[in-house]
This record gives C-alpha cells, structure tokens and sequence, in this order.
C-alpha cells in the first residue's frame, strides 16, 4: 500500500494511468543506477582487503534492489491500494493518481541514488574519494527527498 495520507477511494476501483515517456525515463534511470550500485559493490567486494567492509557495500546494494523492487511495485498498485494527502472525487481522481504514481517514481530514483553512495561510504579513504564526500552527497539526496515529498503535497493541495 502506498500511503501518502487518510484518503483513499474505495468509489473509483478502475481508474487506470499508464506510464508515460517520463515515467519510462525514471525507470530506466532506476535500473542505471540499480546496475552500477553492484557494480561498484562488486568491484569493492573484490578490491577491499576488510572484508567487512566489503560486505557492507554488497549489503547497500542488495538493499537497494529490495528497495528498487518495493516502491517500483508500489508505482503499479490498483488506485484502491492508495491513500491519498487529499479527498478524492470525479474531478481530481486521474490527476491525483498520476502523481502519486510518479512520486513513487522518483522516490524510487531518490533512494537507488542513496544506495548508491551508501556503497562507497565506508571507502571513500581507501579509493581517493575525498573524505566526507559520500556524506555530502547522502544529505543531499536526503534534502532532495524531502524537497520531492513537499512539492508533491504542494501540487497535491493545489490540484483537489
């Protein structure tokens, strides 16, 4: 279930929005980003002498993939599964669907790109990466999720 607040609509059943160009887009950047995670934790796992460490990374990827996989499921969920920020009625259901259906799109882009950092956090020192780097970037992406949730309940409000 996706739960982005106390509406759901139980009288719209079969509404449907397909994915757009955009949506595709976010998709394939997903998957981008999915495959270079274990690449770059594959390559730590066999470049690391602290095996510990190295387990770390492969454990961010694997993560991150049950991660991709969960929200990238949630992008594709019936409308009844998802509670909505705002009431639902005739007039706002498809574009309250859309765009709750793309924020689970771009969350997902959010958190494969976190994953991705949280690889190399632990060797940053070890491969040249300047230190601190990898914690920039995570508060970064942490920043951005939470800049993308606010303009979603912006345009959510707006659009009701």
């Amino acid at each position: 279930m996706l739960n982005l607040g106390p509406y759901s609509t139980k009288e719209f059943p079969n509404i449907r929005v397909y994915p757009t160009v955009i949506d595709r887009i976010l998709e394939g950047v997903v998957v981008l980003l999915a495959v270079a995670a274990w690449g770059c934790a594959i390559w730590v796992y066999t470049h690391a002498e602290d095996k510990i460490v190295a387990n770390f990374s492969l454990f961010a990827a694997g993560l991150g993939t049950f991660c991709l996989l969960l929200v990238g499921f949630s992008a594709y969920l019936p409308i009844r599964w998802i509670r909505f920020p705002v009431r639902i009625t005739e007039r706002n259901v498809a574009v309250q669907y859309l765009m709750a259906v793309r924020i689970a799109r771009i969350l997902n882009v959010c958190l494969t790109l976190l994953f991705l950092t949280l690889v190399f956090s632990k060797v940053e020192v070890e491969y040249g990466i300047p230190q601190g780097l990898c914690n920039i970037i995570t508060g970064a992406v942490g920043g951005l999720l939470i800049l993308v949730l606010m303009v979603y309940y912006i345009l959510a409000f707006k659009y009701k």
